[in-house]
Parts: structure tokens; C-alpha cells; sequence
């Protein structure tokens, strides 16, 4: 069967980060974290909670392709909030 094995979406290979952060280097206070392993079930609680913060400003999430299991979630604060992380 050509199917790939089931543990390729929830196992994370050596060396490879769960969590990664790139801070915006155009818009300030804005930043993007990749979630691997992850969909949209994760995704959406997420940005849903980002949401419900005053400082945010922006957040949203996009799975770049359906066989690739990560997450890309984009946070965008106000001024008074001086970092994403």
C-alpha cells in the first residue's frame, strides 16, 4: 500500500522543533510561529484565543498544504504590547 504510515503525522523526527518563532522584520510587533504536526483543529483554537486579547491586533493561521502537517500562525499586537512571545 502506498499509504504513508500514520505515526508520520503526529511524530516529531530528531532535531526537528515542535515550536519556531520568526519575528516580522516590515511590521512591528508582528511575528509568525510554525507549529509542526499540528492542523486545523489546533489552529483555530488558537487564533480564536489570540483573538479575545485587546493587545492583538491581528491573528490568523493557514496549513500550507493538506500533506503537510504544520501550521502557520501569523500575531500581529498593538503598541502597548512590546513583544509576541
Amino acid at each position: 500500500m502506498n499509504q504513508p504510515s500514520r505515526a508520520e503525522k503526529f511524530v516529531l523526527p530528531d532535531g526537528v522543533r515542535k515550536l519556531t518563532f520568526t519575528r516580522d522584520t516590515k511590521v512591528a510587533n508582528a511575528g509568525t510561529y510554525v507549529v509542526q504536526k499540528e492542523d486545523h483543529t489546533l489552529g483555530n483554537i488558537v487564533r480564536m484565543q489570540l483573538h479575545r486579547d485587546p493587545n492583538v491586533v491581528f491573528a490568523g493561521y493557514q496549513v500550507p498544504h493538506p500533506s503537510d502537517n504544520r501550521i502557520v500562525i501569523k500575531v500581529h499586537t498593538n503598541k502597548d504590547r512590546k513583544s509576541v512571545v
